[in-house]
């Protein structure tokens, strides 16, 4: 019999196992890309970039992703606004926002429990209120909104 490794049990919703390489990573994006506010467009050939969008106040803001199992794999010498990866295992890493799904998941040896992955917020930049205040708008009506939008997204999950 062949011998068969998997990662630590996480339970999501299509996925039993955490992943354990670049094909595993981009599967677990999948099951959860709705409810973190992001939608992709399309996929490199090398399963390692990613053109994707998020909805912003001011509309849904294209992003290029970059896929990475290990956050160590990722060469800054790309044009890119998001890393996604499922280990962060970079303590100095300098580059764009970046997104470690494994943070969504507790991984224990009973956990087997998913965390409520977070809400748009969490992955704006943090130069989006000044860019709002700019605009024109208030810092109430920006939170209002992003609170809505998180509300939202919350429900898409429950769902």
């Amino acid at each position: 019999m062949e011998k068969s490794f998997v990662g630590d049990p996480i339970q999501w919703s299509g996925l039993v196992y955490s992943p354990l390489n670049n094909a595993g990573l981009l599967f677990a994006l999948g099951t959860v890309a709705g409810s973190i506010g992001l939608i992709f467009e399309e996929f490199g050939d090398d399963f390692k970039t990613a053109i994707c969008r998020r909805k912003t106040p001011s509309g849904w803001e294209r992003l290029k992703v970059e896929l990475a199992y290990r956050s160590s794999e990722y060469f800054p010498d790309e044009d890119i606004d998001l890393l996604i990866c499922w280990i962060d295992d970079n303590a100095g890493y300098v580059g764009p926002m970046k997104l470690v799904l494994s943070e969504y998941a507790d991984i224990g040896d009973n956990a087997m429990i998913v965390k409520e992955l977070p809400g748009l917020e969490s992955i704006l930049p943090e130069s989006a209120a000044d860019d709002l205040m700019d605009r024109g708008h208030s810092r109430e009506s920006y939170e209002e909104t992003i609170k809505l939008l998180d509300e939202q997204i919350k429900k898409l999950k429950k769902d």
